[in-house]
């Protein structure tokens, strides 16, 4: 009946069993190791694989976790010998069992792989423990194996070692970036011309590049620990103070420039761009000394060509106008001349002189119409008219006098309406009178230092579709005696002045049927008015 058993389950197995007979010998040494029942329970119930080895390697007991490693069943390890069960790792056991028995002393940590035939657990690793079994009188009657499967353990441990080698190389990696780059910052750091800085948020020097020396002459040891304020400029203090204050609060600061002294007591125009990061600010200062200079340079060389062009228009409507105008003049000269013997008859011929006076008039006339003629013939512009946007022009006028505002530290502020409609003009004409009135408004607040210079442009609506301009300055003013001279030909304040240019402004903007004035700003300077109609 047991072997009908045996058989059964063999049938359940796709395992080949073991080759080879039980022998008398092996069923006499399961006999004599048959375990008590009590013991045979923990052999059933334990979590690990047991066996019992007789000294010769044959199995007297073995549990089913055991049979785990190559996969033949218990009845089929009973009375065989290790190298009749699993040949391919009996010489290694035979070696354990005789070391044991021979000794006395167990042998542990031994780690063995699955080794069914079908290979399905060849993945799966056991670590064994053998031990002597010993008699009352101490000799050794076999051995004790207990074995443990690790597989699970040595699959976290293979993925943790996996895991650990991937962070090791990721921290290589990482370190030869960070040392890449660190070495690439500390280059540029080292060879960048423009002045690069780290500070606290008071603004102390925490660290300086080699250019501060090359542009300002100071060295690393000069600067760090120190703040701005002793390089700056007395005037640009102030507005250095605000850009380190707004990016200690967390704001960003725009680009801003500032004058530093140099070691030789001159100073350097820096244009300066920071930002501020975990309590610490990073600056980046470009030296705009020498671009400063040219633009200065660009300005009074503009200046002066405008006085240029304004003299040799001048002097080209003067002798125009001298040319067309010596005969309607010379006729009125004539015409007086004979008046005046008409009148001095006796009695006077006050008929011929009424004629006279008549061809006097006429002559003044027609010296008018020529004036108009060559005024006309030196105006820049369209021969026609077109619709334009006010605002626009406002803008584009500003954009051509920008850096003469900056370069006088003159606050512009636009206050130009919305809505406000197309007017049909003379654009270019009409351009000349803002900038000729802008222009004035910087000469007068050039000399100006109690107070803030603020130009401030404006436009309205004005009527049905007209539309009111304003440009107020906070410059010296116009006093009184002088506001009802400043449209007059050739009346000026100024000495490098011929006092056409308010003039002929006034004469364009007549020209568009619109009116021209000027006003006192309060507290002071002026206040140019300028009203254009929409449909004229």
């Amino acid at each position: 009946m047991r072997r009908s058993t045996r058989e059964t389950k063999s049938k359940k197995r796709p395992i080949s069993r073991p080759s080879g007979r039980i022998t008398k010998k092996g069923r006499r040494s399961a006999q004599l190791y048959r375990q008590p029942p009590e013991l045979q329970l923990i052999y059933d119930t334990a979590p690990v694989g047991l066996a019992f080895l007789t000294p010769d390697c044959r199995y007297a007991q073995i549990n089913q976790r055991l049979t785990e490693i190559c996969g033949i069943s218990v009845a089929d390890h009973i009375g065989r010998s290790v190298r009749q069960t699993v040949p391919q790792v009996a010489d290694q056991v035979e070696k354990i069992v005789q070391a044991v028995t021979r000794t006395g002393e167990p042998v542990i940590g031994i780690e063995v792989h699955g080794q069914r035939v079908d290979k399905l657990n060849a993945d799966h690793v056991w670590i064994t423990s053998w031990h002597p079994l010993r008699k009352p009188d101490g000799s050794i009657v076999g051995v004790n194996v207990v074995a443990e499967d690790v597989t699970e353990r040595k699959r976290a441990e293979a993925t943790l070692a996996a895991a650990q080698k991937a962070l090791r190389e990721l921290n290589e990696n990482l370190e030869h970036r960070v040392r890449t780059e660190t070495r690439e910052r500390l280059q540029i750091w080292n060879v960048s011309r423009d002045l690069l800085v780290v500070a606290d948020m008071a603004g102390t020097y925490l660290n300086v590049n080699p250019a501060w020396k090359a542009t300002l002459g100071w060295s690393e040891t000069e600067l760090l620990g120190k703040t701005s304020q002793w390089l700056l400029h007395p005037e640009d203090l102030e507005t250095t103070r605000a850009q380190i204050d707004n990016l200690a609060a967390g704001r960003t600061s725009p680009r801003f420039e500032s004058r530093y002294r140099h070691k030789d007591g001159s100073y350097r125009w820096i244009a300066w761009k920071a930002v501020s990061n975990q309590e610490r600010i990073y600056a980046v200062g470009r030296d705009i000394t020498d671009l400063k200079e040219a633009e200065g340079e660009l300005r009074q060389t503009r200046r002066e060509l405008a006085r240029v062009a304004r003299h040799t228009a001048f002097a080209a409507m003067t002798a125009a106008i001298a040319h067309e105008i010596k005969q309607p003049l010379g006729a009125i000269v004539t015409n007086a001349n004979a008046g005046q013997r008409w009148l001095d008859r006796s009695p006077p011929a006050l008929d011929e002189v009424r004629d006279t006076l008549k061809h006097v008039a006429a002559d003044g006339l027609r010296a008018t119409e020529v004036i108009q003629s060559v005024r006309a013939m030196f105006a820049k512009g369209e021969p026609t008219e077109n619709l334009f946007d006010v605002n626009e022009l406002i803008r584009e006028t500003i954009g051509i006098v920008g850096s003469e505002l900056d370069a006088e530290k003159i606050e512009l502020t636009l206050a130009l309406a919305p809505q406000i409609p197309l007017l049909p003009g003379h654009r270019a004409q009409l351009q000349q009178v803002m900038l000729n009135i802008v222009t004035n408004a910087v000469d007068a607040m050039r000399d100006i230092s109690d107070r803030a210079r603020v130009l401030t442009i404006r436009t309205a609506p004005s009527n049905s579709a007209g539309i009111a301009i304003s440009i107020e300055d906070s410059g010296t003013g116009i006093s009184s005696e002088n506001v009802d001279r400043m449209f007059d030909a050739f009346f000026t304040t100024k000495s490098n002045s011929m006092g056409m240019g308010l003039a002929i402004c006034r004469s364009i903007v007549e020209a568009h049927v619109g009116r021209m004035f000027v006003s006192p700003n309060r507290p002071h300077g002026s206040v140019f008015h300028i009203v254009l109609p929409g449909d004229h």
